[in-house]
């Protein structure tokens, strides 16, 4: 007779849990495999035999569950062969599912963990990625990097990338950073969060990466130096190493566009390198007018004609100046603003006429800027953002009105700018990416935002963000 509360737990009564059990268990089957019973099936690795349990490595991985099951021919046959493993790794991670101990080495490291990634033993994945957290160093950071990039190891991958942030200026240094693939270097030289003490460092990497392979290289440099913020570049330095370069010629080099085969071309140099120089078409050629040239800031200017894909020095400018404005209309090309020989931001406003190559002066701008950007709309020229040093960089804008022969300010952008990219289309104007205004000038935000301007009701209007944020870039309407 049973009594009401019998079967029922008593008050009191627990569960407990025996890790011991588990690795008696493991170490009593692993005696099994050793003495061959109760093996079901032979696996063939190269020349080698091993006798396994089917239970234990469909347990252990799901690449030998769906092996030995769900209708693959491998499912029956009493001899199976295992490919792309070498019989020595392989033995090594069949003693991890049999004892949850794994040897891992420098000299087995990468083999084991592509072998482990294969056969679906995450663990053992897992453990040889902190094992190789544990040996990198400033020269092997980039071979692990690369290789946990091939193995699309994500957690590897992110811990060598933060890495070689931290560890920059070491890195750089060594032979593997010059072994990095083009897109690597262009992520790499990207990041915000590299451990640098001036944006010159990063630049100078980046030369070294290139001039590493000059011949097969130098169609990337527009790639390549792209990541790198030139503005915060001191000019000095930047035309004092490319003065000092034998293969400045990569600086001068003029490259044109087909949209229709979506090809670069390179086209005749310009006659000397230059940076922060002013580039508009006039009349059918190509104007390049100032910017730093050689070690000093330049006034020379150039005229390209892409018949004859010739340069040649046609003039100078009344003023020195670089990281200004200019555009044309009607013929004439207009030069706005920028920095003087002395170092100071410029509200001057110039017009020259490239038939009578003369130069004559207009109203100044009301604000002084520097790497503003410049457009011609409706019969009149837009001064657009830009920077100077007591205000940073900046979001007003003002007009230049022919009829009435002077500046007006007319409604501020949404966002402070300065090195963006400007153009007119459709009666509007465009203005994409930038640098944003920033306490700490070393280390400004680079945009990827774009604003519209429609002259009729004076506002701007925010658009869909471009795809990379871009400070120094060109734009041109096709």
């Amino acid at each position: 007779m049973m009594m009401a509360n019998e079967g029922c737990p008593k008050a009191g009564d627990s569960s407990f849990s025996s890790d011991k059990h588990a690795q008696l268990i493991l170490a009593q089957i692993n005696k099994m495999r050793n003495g061959q019973h109760f093996c079901d099936v032979q696996l063939q690795v190269g020349k080698e035999t091993f006798q396994v349990h089917r239970l234990v490595l469909a347990a252990s991985s799901p690449y030998f569950a769906a092996l030995f099951t769900g209708g693959m021919k491998e499912s029956s046959k009493d001899v199976v062969q295992i490919l792309g493993i070498e019989a020595g790794i392989f033995q090594i991670l069949l003693d991890f599912i049999y004892t949850g101990i794994v040897n891992i080495s420098v000299n087995n490291v990468q083999e084991l963990i592509v072998a482990a990634d294969m056969l679906q033993l995450t663990e053992v994945v897992n453990l040889c990625c902190e094992f190789l957290k544990g040996q990198i160093d400033p020269l092997n950071c980039i071979g692990i990097f690369q290789f946990s990039e091939q193995i699309a190891c994500h957690d590897l991958l992110e811990f060598t990338e933060n890495y070689i942030h931290v560890h920059f200026l070491e890195v750089q240094s060594g032979e593997e950073f010059l072994a990095l693939t083009k897109d690597q270097l262009i992520k790499v030289l990207r990041s915000e969060e590299l451990s640098i003490e001036d944006e010159y460092q990063v630049f100078l990497a980046a030369m070294q990466w290139i001039l590493k392979d000059l011949g097969k290289r130098k169609k990337y440099v527009v790639e390549v130096l792209d990541p790198i913020r030139f503005p915060l570049l001191p000019p000095q330095r930047l035309l004092k190493y490319i003065e000092g370069e034998k293969d400045s010629m990569i600086f001068d080099c003029t490259e044109c566009y087909d949209p229709v085969t979506k090809q670069w071309t390179t086209v005749a140099s310009m006659n000397h390198p230059r940076c922060g120089l002013g580039v508009c078409v006039c009349n059918g050629a190509i104007y390049a007018l100032g910017g730093w040239v050689g070690a000093e800031i330049g006034n020379t200017i150039e005229r390209f004609d892409p018949d004859e894909n010739k340069w040649e020095v046609v003039g100078n400018m009344a003023l020195s100046r670089y990281y200004f404005g200019c555009c044309e209309m009607q013929g004439l090309i207009y030069v706005i603003g920028g920095i003087s020989n002395e170092g100071i931001e410029l509200r001057s406003f110039e017009v020259y006429d490239p038939l009578s190559k003369r130069w004559s002066p207009l109203p100044p701008m009301g604000t002084r800027r520097a790497y503003l950007g410049v457009a011609a709309l409706n019969d009149c020229i837009y001064s657009i953002g830009g920077w100077n040093e007591t205000q940073d960089a900046l979001n007003t804008v003002e007009k230049y009105s022919f009829e009435e022969e002077k500046w007006v300010e007319i409604a501020s952008m949404k966002v402070p700018r300065a090195g963006m990219c400007v153009v007119a289309v459709n009666g509007l104007l465009y203005v994409s990416g930038g640098r944003s205004s920033s306490h700490d000038f070393l280390a400004p935000g680079t945009l990827d935002s774009v604003e519209v301007y429609n002259p009729h009701s004076d506002t701007w209007t925010e658009i869909g963000n471009m795809i990379t944020s871009r400070c120094e870039g060109g734009v041109a309407v096709l």
